[in-house]
């Protein structure tokens, strides 16, 4: 940590435990401002994906699961905190503000979850052929519950609709030049700045980030070919409705269900290509039956994260951490 910070305080050591949050492209579009007892949660226009995310919802959906990683470590810590969401209509960027409430007993629920933080990676390997075990989708789905969204699995039909959806959308932004040169700026190289995602975090296989409709036409045909015994569970985060409020706890209930998922190894790979484009959005609502508003799809995959799996890089303190 810089020594602009001086020594360990409870919320600026939750500031810096939830610079590991995961991210878009790993753009990390948070700022923390650190008081002595509050903790401000704001948008950083400087690192949000104009063209990929022009409405910000991916963006604010990233610093929701920030917000929930300072959470659980605060809870881990043994304090009990007041948590606003979006807590001033005037001033959009300001997304959480956190306020120290006393102490309390240590959660061991939380400090579960900040240990599997230690160890949570963007799993962009081919799923094995081992099946997922329906009862840990059962826990996952249960902690994206508890932070007030919903995860629902995709039957074996729902996945190939949802790969047309996905080359839709695939379709759509590879037309755009400015999609393209936008990617090029937050994938692959050496990252030096500390945000986007280096080639040494990128699989052998492309395919799994940049055209991810293949990669879901072949779990589908996996799906109807072994309907009782299948390598991966394609699932969508929603939510009841689709607000800069609704992003952010779309945001901590993605945290939940992924740090519970990789305590239970299993390797969750996010896919948003199906939720940039709004005509593939609504493909996705109809498989909800129009009962929510999606925000990512998520690949479930037995076996954890592999120990080989590269972290991307992070960025310094003082990036992303000021004092009040």
């Amino acid at each position: 940590m810089s020594a602009t910070f001086g020594p360990a305080e409870p919320l600026l050591g939750a500031a810096l435990f939830a610079g590991r949050a995961p991210s878009l492209h790993n753009s990390q579009p948070w700022h923390w401002r650190v008081g002595a007892d509050v903790l401000d949660l704001r948008l950083e226009p400087h690192r949000i994906l104009r063209v990929s995310d022009p409405a910000t919802r991916l963006a604010v959906l990233s610093c929701g699961v920030a917000l929930h990683h300072a959470r659980i470590h605060l809870a881990a810590a043994g304090w009990r905190v007041d948590t606003a969401r979006v807590p001033d209509g005037d001033d959009p960027d300001l997304l959480a503000r956190l306020r120290l409430d006393g102490h309390a007993p240590a959660d061991y629920e939380a400090i579960r979850l900040v240990r599997a933080a230690a160890h949570r990676r963007t799993d962009r390997r081919a799923a094995s052929g081992s099946p997922v075990d329906l009862h840990r989708v059962g826990s996952i789905r249960q902690a994206v519950r508890g932070q007030g969204a919903e995860l629902t699995p995709l039957r074996p039909n729902q996945v190939f609709a949802l790969a047309e959806a996905a080359e839709m959308a695939h379709v759509v932004e590879e037309a755009d030049p400015d999609w393209q040169v936008e990617v090029a700026t937050w994938v692959g190289g050496d990252r030096p700045v500390g945000t986007g995602v280096p080639t040494t975090a990128l699989p052998a296989d492309p395919e799994l980030l940049t055209a991810p409709a293949r990669v879901l036409r072949r779990a589908g045909s996996a799906l109807l070919a072994r309907p009782y015994r299948y390598p991966a569970v394609f699932s969508v985060l929603h939510s009841t409705g689709d607000d800069r409020c609704d992003w952010v706890t779309a945001g901590e209930a993605l945290s939940a269900g992924w740090l519970t998922a990789t305590h239970l190894d299993v390797a969750v790979l996010p896919l948003s290509v199906v939720t940039e484009v709004a005509s593939s959005r609504d493909r996705i609502r109809r498989l909800l039956d129009w009962s929510g508003y999606p925000h990512l799809v998520l690949r479930l995959a037995a076996g954890g994260v592999s120990p080989a799996t590269a972290a991307t890089p992070r960025l310094a303190p003082e990036e992303f951490i000021t004092r009040a």
